[in-house]
């Protein structure tokens, strides 16, 4: 919320509206996130287990494989897929905004991700 109230009032303070951002004096809490514990090998073994046979088993390997986001898993592409490089590119993700779902920009910068099946 501050970052949009910030950018909101820095716009508002460049076309002279107002004559200063309130938002740069306030001083953020801290907030504490809790550290994620990644799947070890034996349990990412065991998860891709479970899934064989499943028709969401591709995009359970993919997701451990890469560590791409739910909606970037979801907003993929076969022109996203390059079989002969062994690439695959994350261009869009799905969000849900209101009750409807939207394609919009990756989270990050992220030009291409290596998902190549013939890693060693």
């Amino acid at each position: 919320m501050h970052a949009l109230l910030h950018k909101a009032l820095d716009q508002a303070e460049a076309e002279g509206r107002i004559p200063r951002n309130a938002a740069d004096a306030l001083k953020l809490p801290r907030i504490d996130r809790e550290e994620i514990a990644p799947l070890t090998a034996e349990e990412a073994n065991r998860l891709i287990e479970a899934a064989r046979g499943d028709r969401l088993e591709a995009l359970y390997v993919l997701a451990l494989h890469t560590g791409l986001r739910q909606g970037e898993l979801l907003a993929l592409n076969w022109e996203d897929l390059d079989l002969e490089a062994g690439t695959l590119q994350v261009r869009r993700t799905l969000t849900r905004r209101g009750g409807k779902h939207f394609l919009s920009e990756p989270k990050t910068k992220m030009a291409a991700l290596c998902a190549s099946p013939r890693a060693p």
